[in-house]
């Protein structure tokens, strides 16, 4: 049996979607999936192994005013051809306060994957998903507007009581499992 091999790139600006990516490769490594995984900012273009060496391929974003991250986005643009003529199965997922939302998940999963994927060139797409993110002001408690009203309606639609001068986690976990073991079912 050949041993399958996943490359989980990512772009984080507050630690969510380093996180998210970090308990992706857990559940992959659980079953005997080699992971390879790679902050985008904080590794040198020249030291991403190329994605033909891979089974699979997970990318995920943080979300910040409706944009990926600078290095996601210049990663995709980079590997459009790469990724489209990929052999694996690809995987994308994004970091979003808003998809904390009942009400906003399926716009956020689909505009900020599926549909920015396609803007950027890239078709092929085999998993995806959107997480709800991190909003910690235990270091700075000064929250823009858009940070209150989202905490705000997070709480109302949730149910959830959430601290404008706390640690905020707004992922479910249980979402994200599944969205790893997902991805090992199609691999």
């Amino acid at each position: 049996m050949t041993e399958k091999k996943v490359l989980i790139v990512y772009g984080t600006r507050y630690g969510s979607t380093e996180g998210t990516s970090e308990k992706i490769a857990e559940i992959l490594k659980e079953n005997e999936i080699n992971v390879d995984i790679y902050n985008l900012k904080a590794t040198p273009k020249k030291e991403i192994p190329n994605i033909n060496n891979y089974n699979g391929v997970i990318i995920g974003s943080s979300i910040k005013i409706g944009q990926w991250t600078k290095d996601v986005k210049e990663f995709v643009s980079n590997q459009k051809e790469s990724l489209n003529s990929f052999k694996g199965k690809l995987g994308f997922f994004v970091s979003s306060g808003y998809a904390a939302l009942p009400d906003m998940y399926e716009k956020v999963k689909t505009e900020y994957t599926k549909d920015a994927l396609v803007k950027l060139g890239v078709e092929k797409l085999d998993h995806f998903d959107a997480f709800g993110g991190l909003m910690d002001f235990t270091k700075n408690s000064r929250m823009s507007w858009l940070e209150k009203k989202l905490l705000k309606m997070v709480g109302k639609q949730t149910g959830q009581k959430e601290d404008p001068k706390e640690y905020n986690d707004l992922r479910d976990w249980k979402q994200i499992e599944e969205f790893a073991n997902g991805f090992l079912n199609i691999l």
